[in-house]
């Protein structure tokens, strides 16, 4: 048996000039060792429940770097989701000060979303102070240890749940969208709106959390689609479960501004695809399509498949024109240095004309080899490897093909 020493940062709120650290408290606990993946990193593993301690399932945790930088959440990491039991675990943790938080506000999918009221390991309970300027709850991690049976206490989130379908009521399926809600008091005392990007899963529904019981007005946007529902009460705890929006149109794509949507057979067949149809950029008349992918390997696989190759970034007016028209999204792209260490090239066979780096990208950590590249929710560039904790983030890649691309492969 082993102790973690296990120090958790607390806030308390001081309203003079800025928010001050109070205290730092130290304490010891049993902690179990187990074999993990990565020499010198360490695992987290509980269950998170509500306030009446029932599990919570589907409810998403991320662990962020504790520095100023990282309160926007832009920087993660790792991130996971619990299971129909409220099981969660974590594992490849870097010995580090690190804050355990809610998913960050751009993770969109049909998950459980809330605030995280206080952790428990062992005989300690940790709290979130009410007024804290940081999201969730601070402590250091030391290297090599098991940290089991922690339980996350959490308030759950109201919700308001929505289908879009067309005129025929077939369903818009895969589809970024951006929602917007504007909501009064019944009392009409109060008022306010709010708007975020969002994510249709395959049969048109998504989830939109709210934080307090009000008469809603919601409106949904697809390319130069717009639909409003009805106006709606949503009292204290109460969610709305099925709000349907219709598209006064049948399911033929619209343009959009940047360029038009092209549907094809290849696009319906694709393997594993999120069925996004192809969109073709004006400025090089390239074609390019979202897919849903388990890793960079995998979606090379499917860019083969589609006889196209991972999106290659020729300069600044195609990034922008590819993150407005995609939306934020960790996603692969096809930069690679697998066969020469250093030698950066797109898996296109392109030369490389412009890069798009994060700060103190790209350099390998204590992970291994970073020879491939996603793109984070700022747009950004970083390069990861398949023993680096940002490996199992990204889900979704931009394939692109024009008539002369060909097919690409991975060798070494």
């Amino acid at each position: 048996m082993n102790w973690l020493h296990f120090r958790c940062l607390c806030t308390s709120l001081r309203r003079e000039k800025s928010w001050l650290l109070a205290w730092i408290i130290v304490f010891s606990f049993a902690a179990s060792m187990q074999s993990i993946a990565l020499e010198g990193t360490s695992t987290l593993s509980g269950r998170v429940v509500d306030l009446d301690g029932n599990p919570v399932s589907g409810f998403g945790l991320s662990l962020l770097p504790f520095s100023p930088e990282s309160v926007d959440g832009t920087i993660t990491l790792l991130e996971t989701r619990s299971d129909e039991m409220g099981r969660f675990s974590m594992h490849n943790i870097p010995p580090a000060k690190v804050r355990l938080t809610p998913v960050s506000k751009f993770y969109h999918d049909s998950g459980t979303s809330g605030g995280i009221i206080s952790v428990k390991v062992a005989a300690l309970t940790v709290y979130r102070h009410e007024y804290s300027p940081w999201p969730g709850i601070a402590f250091a991690i030391k290297p090599d240890v098991h940290i089991e049976n922690v339980e996350v206490r959490v308030k759950l989130r109201n919700y308001i749940r929505g289908r879009i379908v067309f005129l025929d009521g077939t369903p818009l399926h895969s589809a970024s969208i951006n929602v917007s809600a504007n909501h009064r008091t019944p009392d009409g005392t109060g008022s306010g709106n709010s708007s975020s990007s969002n994510e249709t899963d395959a049969d048109g529904y998504f989830k939109y959390y709210v934080d307090e019981p009000a008469i809603y007005t919601m409106t949904v946007n697809y390319h130069r689609l717009s639909a409003t529902a009805d106006p709606f009460l949503l009292s204290n705890g109460e969610n709305k479960e099925e709000l349907v929006f219709t598209f006064d149109s049948l399911p033929s794509l619209p343009d959009v501004p940047t360029g038009r949507v092209e549907v094809s057979a290849e696009a319906s067949t694709s393997p594993r695809g999120d069925g996004s149809a192809w969109v073709v950029n004006p400025a090089n008349g390239h074609a390019y399509k979202r897919i849903r992918c388990e890793s960079w390997d995998d979606a090379n696989t499917q860019a083969v498949a589609e006889d196209s190759h991972l999106v290659a970034i020729n300069d600044a007016a195609e990034q922008d024109w590819i993150s407005k028209t995609f939306g934020p999204n960790r996603c692969w792209i096809g930069l690679t240095d697998y066969v020469n260490e250093g030698e950066w090239g797109w898996a296109s066979g392109e030369p490389v004309t412009f890069t798009n780096w994060a700060p103190h990208e790209p350099h390998d950590k204590d992970w291994g080899e970073e020879d491939f590249v996603s793109m984070g929710l700022s747009g950004k560039w970083f390069d990861v490897g398949p023993a680096s904790i940002e490996w199992r983030l990204p889900h979704i890649a931009i394939i692109e093909k024009d008539n002369t691309s060909g097919k690409t492969t991975r060798t070494k």
